[in-house]
């Protein structure tokens, strides 16, 4: 495992797991949200998204966390050696990032290029975290599901499905 992505609905941990990852295994850690946010929530364009995007994978050695599926997949996905998709269930998955998002709008914590979730606009606007994991989570699980099923369509990638924070660490602590 030296060039691995890591996909699964908002708040599944995948920025988490990939942080272990790359401290475990000495990788470049990329984080897809960190490239596509820029300050005050501005989206990078495209163009600018997807060169930096490759810029950072010329590492030997890394690791992608995020979904971007238009955006990334066809750069990250065949450079990739393996695969992994948090698939936690739906509460589990929804609980985590609520209070996540909730510690992070309390204390104002910097994520994304000094980016800051506020009580208002992370749970009461429509462009609320929360409101994108109802939107996504059953797209999300539909899409990787398929691919997981249909994984002769990547035989390069080691497929990893990791269905519970119980396995993820079990899955960190026997590398």
């Amino acid at each position: 495992m030296e060039r691995i992505v890591i996909v699964g609905t908002t708040g599944s941990g995948k920025t988490t797991l990939a942080q272990q990852l790359a401290a475990k295994l000495g990788l470049t850690n990329i984080d897809l949200d960190d490239l596509h946010h820029m300050p005050n929530w501005q989206e990078r364009p495209v163009d600018d998204f997807r060169r930096l995007l490759t810029e950072a994978i010329q590492a030997e050695k890394w690791v992608v966390a995020g979904n971007y599926a238009k955006r990334a997949q066809d750069i990250t996905w065949p450079k990739a050696d393996t695969l992994i998709w948090l698939d936690v269930p739906f509460w589990p998955n929804f609980w985590q990032l609520f209070r996540r998002t909730f510690k992070r709008a309390y204390t104002g914590e910097m994520i994304c290029n000094g980016n800051k979730e506020t009580l208002g606009k992370q749970f009461f606007t429509k462009d609320s975290i929360l409101w994108w994991f109802l939107k996504t989570w059953h797209k999300n699980r539909k899409r990787y599901n398929a691919v997981f099923t249909k994984s002769a369509d990547y035989p390069h990638l080691t497929l990893i499905r990791l269905r519970s924070h119980r396995q993820s660490r079990e899955f960190l602590e026997k590398l």
